[in-house]
Parts: C-alpha cells; sequence; structure tokens
C-alpha cells in the first residue's frame, strides 16, 4: 500500500523516456497536482549531442536538457535554451546543451548537480534526472547482425531482435532509482520504444528498480508505428518487447489511443490488444491537432493528463 502522504504535498511521479515523447508526457503531468521527476537516456549520439559526446566524453545532453525545457517556468530562459545556433563551429548546437556542459564542468563533471542547477535557473516544476551516470551506447541486434549506436537503432530497416547496452552493466543513477522507490506512479513513454524507453530500462539497477516498485505501472503507447525502429510491430508487440527486456517488468495499465489518426504515414497502434498484455487497458483520444484542426501523430498533452489523472492510485488515509 502506498504511504500516507502529508497534506498539501504533491504526489510523486516518475516518466521515464526520451525526446519528444518524454516532453509531451511531463507537459501533460504539469498539468496535475503532481511532482513530476523525468528519468531520461543518455545514449543519443546523434547531432549535437553525438558531437559533445565525442569531442568531452560526456553524457549525452540532447534529452537531458528537452525535459528541462518541457518543466521550465522561465519561459524567457527556456526559449534562449532552445535556441539552436546556424552558423561558424557552434551551428547545430542548442544553447540549452552548452549550459549543460558548463554547469557540469563547473561541478566538476557531475550531472546531476549540473541538471539541478539547471532546474533551478530555469525554475522547473519538477526534477530532470539520467538513468545512468556513465556514457553508454546502443547495440542491438537485426536481422541476425549487430549496429551499434543510437542513430543506427533508430534507423534500422529490418525488425530488431534484441538490444543492449555498451557498457553492459553501467551504474544507475541513484537519484533516479530512490525517485522510483518513493513514487506513486511510474510512466513509461510516449516515444521510441527501444531508444527512449529500453534504453533506460537497461539500465540493470534501473530497470530492476521499476520492475520493483511497488508503485503503478502505466505503459503509455505511441498513436502510431514508428519507421525504422517499430515499424513492424503492433501494440502486443510493442509490449512484448518491454518484458523481453526487462525481466520481471508487470504494466499495471496501458493508454491507448483510441481516436482519429493521419491518413498519411505511420501504422496505427491500439486501441484493442490481441492478449492479455496488461492488467488494464484505457482507451481515449489522445492525438494532438495542428493549427488547421487535422490529427497529428503527437500526443496531446491536456487529453494525456485527462487520460492520467484518474490512473493516480487512491491516496492512503492518513493516521492520527
Amino acid at each position: 500500500m502506498t504511504p500516507a502522504r502529508p497534506a498539501g504535498r504533491a504526489r510523486p511521479v516518475v516518466a521515464v523516456g526520451g525526446g519528444h515523447g518524454l516532453a509531451r508526457a511531463l507537459a501533460a503531468l504539469r498539468l496535475l497536482d503532481v511532482a513530476p521527476t523525468a528519468v531520461v537516456t543518455v545514449a543519443d549520439d546523434g547531432g549535437s549531442s553525438g558531437r559533445l559526446r565525442r569531442d568531452l566524453g560526456i553524457l549525452a545532453p540532447g534529452d537531458l536538457r528537452m525535459a528541462l525545457l518541457a518543466l521550465a517556468r522561465n519561459v524567457e530562459l527556456a526559449d534562449a535554451c532552445a535556441h539552436r545556433f546556424s552558423r561558424g563551429e557552434l551551428a547545430g548546437h542548442p544553447l540549452g546543451n552548452l549550459l549543460l556542459v558548463a554547469l557540469a564542468e563547473r561541478s566538476g563533471g557531475d550531472f546531476v548537480a549540473a541538471l539541478d542547477a539547471a532546474g533551478r535557473l530555469l525554475d522547473c516544476a519538477g526534477r530532470v534526472l539520467p538513468s545512468t551516470t556513465e556514457p553508454v551506447h546502443l547495440r542491438a541486434r537485426v536481422a541476425g547482425r549487430d549496429v551499434g549506436g543510437q542513430v543506427a537503432v533508430a534507423t534500422a530497416d529490418r525488425p530488431i531482435e534484441r538490444m543492449w547496452l555498451d557498457p553492459p552493466a553501467p551504474a544507475a543513477c541513484a537519484e533516479a532509482v530512490a525517485a522510483v522507490g518513493a513514487a506513486e506512479l511510474v510512466v513509461l513513454g510516449p516515444g521510441s520504444l527501444f531508444t527512449s524507453v529500453l534504453a533506460n530500462l537497461l539500465v540493470p539497477d534501473f530497470g530492476a528498480a521499476v520492475a520493483g516498485s511497488g508503485a503503478r505501472i502505466v505503459c503509455v503507447a505511441n498513436l502510431g508505428s514508428q519507421p525504422g525502429e517499430t515499424a513492424e510491430l503492433d501494440l502486443d508487440a510493442h509490449l512484448e518487447t518491454l518484458r523481453r527486456h526487462v525481466p520481471g517488468l508487470r504494466l499495471d495499465v496501458v493508454v491507448v489511443h483510441d481516436g482519429p489518426v493521419p491518413d498519411t504515414g505511420g501504422r496505427r497502434l491500439g486501441p484493442t490488444l490481441r492478449r492479455a498484455g496488461a492488467g488494464r487497458v484505457v482507451g481515449a483520444d489522445l492525438a494532438a491537432r495542428n493549427g488547421g484542426g487535422a490529427v497529428t501523430w503527437a500526443h496531446d498533452p491536456e487529453r494525456l493528463a485527462a487520460a492520467l489523472a484518474p490512473l493516480l492510485p487512491a491516496t492512503a488515509a492518513s493516521t492520527s
């Protein structure tokens, strides 16, 4: 049973993932009376993050930056941190990535301290943590051959048979493990199955913390499959892939999109499962609309918040 929570204290929720999907989940959680902690993959090796990793041997900052900006209440500074340089040697680097690198160097290489400092500057409505404090790379078995790197895994043109980390057992971020232990709700996704969600859960001690958590585990399914990474997977296969890679993982609730989808590209996921993939399946219209009212492939934060709100476990009664 979830322990009684002190009156007036926001309920702790952990969101696991990376990239745009995690940013949407965090935007949804900001609309609820919760205290969100984002646990973010640091395996990215493309674009600005890849360049900084190769130059400095650091954690990939890009997905961490996106999570910070999704939680930022200092809108002016957040807009500045989202600025991406277009000329010279800085071309392609967002200011936020460089800020995180600077804060990490000023903290003696402590990325958790750097993230907490950035969170204070941005007045974030929650905390952002990496799943591991060690630089890691993704490796996968694709059609009988090994491929290496997040970009290669994400763009695989054949089904991904298995994925692992290099090194295979990086140290988990202790603060991330502690956040899962204190959480009432853990949200997996939405986002790339292999390169966002599993990239975190494959950190052994972090994955074990989620699998053994007393929190309610909610998987937010993507609206559709992704070209390359999950092009051949239906919703059942998504869930089976999670369970196969993370021993003991239970999914108490799966939230699926039950509504219109774009008529261009992508393969619809949900709203039903063929097999018993979760304790409970919740369907709702989760798709965002663009300025013209057309359905997009992105989750709408307000719609997602409305779906997540009833899933917060009932607060245990306080005792005198």
